[in-house]
């Protein structure tokens, strides 16, 4: 059995891996920033462009995100808060922290705070502010 890196306690087959096989999708903001965690942890850069909203999905490097997920070692992913974001809601937000080990094995946290949309019962990742220490 392998838990699901999002945090849940859940088994990755009945997680996270379901969105990022596009077998379903995310019925929450919160649901789709923890599956393009995992996405990032199993280096599924296709996933984190496809459910980027199309408005801004321009502005992301998929070299640069694939270089970033497979040189850094995931280690635990931490919601801080989420507003909004819910089944019925069409906007949402989600602030997390990503801990991880970079290339030269140097402990950082990627400190963001998400916006997220949904277009036509889809959940979509906008933007990212990120915190700067």
């Amino acid at each position: 059995m392998e838990l699901c890196a999002c945090g849940t306690g859940n088994e990755y087959m009945d997680c996270c891996a379901k969105y990022i096989s596009m077998n379903a999708y995310p019925l929450t903001a919160e649901q789709l920033m923890r599956s393009r965690y995992v996405a990032y942890v199993k280096c599924e850069i296709s996933y984190i462009i496809q459910t980027t909203d199309t408005s801004t999905r321009s502005l992301y490097n998929v070299k640069s995100i694939g270089e970033w997920a497979s040189t850094s070692h995931w280690q635990k992913l931490e919601i801080i808060s989420t507003s909004e974001g819910l089944e019925k809601d069409t906007k949402g937000y989600v602030e997390f922290k990503a801990y991880y080990l970079d290339a030269k094995n140097k402990q950082n946290i990627h400190h963001e705070y998400s916006t997220f949309k949904k277009v036509k019962d889809v959940w979509y990742f906008v933007e990212g502010k990120v915190y700067t220490v």
